[in-house]
């Protein structure tokens, strides 16, 4: 059962999330995560795994509730499977908290092929994108269905690892105007465009989230990673998966369509709206100029430049599905510093994975927002969408296409440099 919730939104070409929970401020501080890393985010005392600084007690309510059931296994009663890549989404975001990263454990498999005309087959009709190896069988006693295998006509097969969700709130709530502004002729060869998605009520939207930028916002992501990781339909993503693209035996799954109301749905997104970002990293002077020089900042845009970006001075969180919304001054008008454009960018075939997302072609990727990159090497969890690099300078040998030229200008620095810009990276 391996998998991961970024790659929920994959099989309708989009991703994330999942569950319900808590009733006061005061019961969920008795469930709040045992284990905290560093300092992060814009409040000296907001440990990682934390909520956002500054929120009403309203909004700890709703992170707390959905803490719970972000934390949750969940079920064949609760609307689990037919078939499933993991019990809950804490499986796969959990280094070095819930919310975190996923590790090589729990790495996602992908799957299509090319038609004869060029074009990319998601193979949904034998049950591609995702692999959904995981089944009801293991816990219904009249449930006969094997789990998902990538069918023998598959020609591409890729890895994905699910990345940590910390700051996703933020991200949320940049501006599409904001994202669309940056996708210009940067020079070295840098161009980056928006992945042109859907949203869950059918607007057409900027892509924010997911490795390729599938994903329009926060509460689709959560939506679809509910749907195509765990089975539990929702009203954003509300037809069961078929295991294999074949019809399945009625006792595998629950009869109640959808299985969520949108109430835990909901819940799963107030957890990841308002968790706090990645610590900041530590200064590196001389690794942070040449990080500028070579070009790196062309795409992992630093906080505090002209192209970095803001949330909306508005920023609205739904406190229901389709109901009472409120507009969160913890989320509102605040700096992303996540370094990175978020727009797609190409970055050649070494580099490329085959599978094709709307506009993503399969060699082009979101640019990698390098926030909390110390984290995820402090913890051993790899780079690069598939974890497969260990290190920065084994993440830097697989850029090439766009960042080709950057490549060699990092190349052309003396070892000094070379190792200060390496640090200053890895410090993030």
């Amino acid at each position: 059962m391996k998998n991961c919730l970024r790659l929920a939104s994959l099989r309708s070409v989009g991703v994330v999330l999942a569950l319900v929970g808590l009733m006061t401020v005061g019961f969920w501080v008795l469930v709040q995560p045992a284990s905290h890393v560093a300092k992060a985010g814009t409040d000296a005392t907001t440990a990682l795994g934390d909520p956002l600084p500054n929120l009403t007690a309203l909004e700890t309510q709703m992170f707390g509730q959905g803490a719970l059931t972000f934390g949750k296994d969940w079920d064949a009663l609760g609307g689990l499977g037919p078939v499933f890549t993991q019990l809950g989404c804490q499986m796969c975001h959990a280094t070095p908290v819930n919310g975190g990263a996923g590790t090589a454990a729990t790495i996602s498999t992908l799957f299509g092929k090319i038609n004869t005309d060029g074009s990319f087959n998601p193979l949904t009709n034998e049950g591609g994108i995702v692999l959904q190896p995981g089944t009801n069988q293991h816990f219904i006693a009249n449930c006969k269905l094997k789990g998902e295998v990538v069918p023998p006509d598959a020609t591409i097969v890729a890895k994905h690892q699910a990345p940590p969700l910390f700051g996703a709130g933020l991200i949320d709530n940049i501006p599409d105007s904001q994202i669309l502004a940056n996708a210009v002729d940067k020079g070295l060869g840098i161009r980056g465009v928006a992945n042109q998605v859907t949203d869950e009520n059918g607007n057409p939207r900027v892509g924010h989230f997911g490795l390729k930028a599938q994903a329009a916002d926060l509460l689709q992501f959560s939506a679809l990673a509910m749907q195509h990781e765990m089975g539990i339909t929702n009203p954003i993503s509300p037809n069961e998966d078929l295991p294999q693209g074949k019809p399945f035996p009625p006792a595998c799954s629950k009869d109640t369509e959808p299985n969520d109301n949108g109430t835990q749905m909901v819940a799963i997104y107030h957890f990841v709206v308002y968790l706090a970002p990645n610590p900041p990293g530590l200064p590196n002077a001389n690794g942070q100029a040449k990080f500028i020089s070579v070009g790196c900042d062309h795409c992992h845009i630093p906080p505090g430049t002209p192209s970095s970006y803001t949330t909306s001075p508005s920023a609205i969180v739904p406190v229901v599905y389709n109901g009472r919304t409120i507009v969160s001054r913890a989320l509102s008008s605040q700096p992303v510093n996540l370094y990175s454009d978020l727009l797609l960018h190409d970055m050649g075939g070494a580099d490329g994975d085959g599978i094709v997302m709307s506009l993503a072609t399969g060699t082009q990727w979101r640019t990698a927002p390098l926030w909390g990159l110390s984290i995820k090497l402090s913890h051993g969890i790899g780079l690069l969408h598939d974890g497969s690099a260990p290190d920065v300078p084994s993440a830097l040998v697989r850029h090439g296409g766009e960042a080709s030229t950057v490549i060699s200008n990092f190349n052309a620095l003396s070892p000094q440099d070379q190792t200060d810009l390496i640090a200053f990276i890895s410090s993030l």
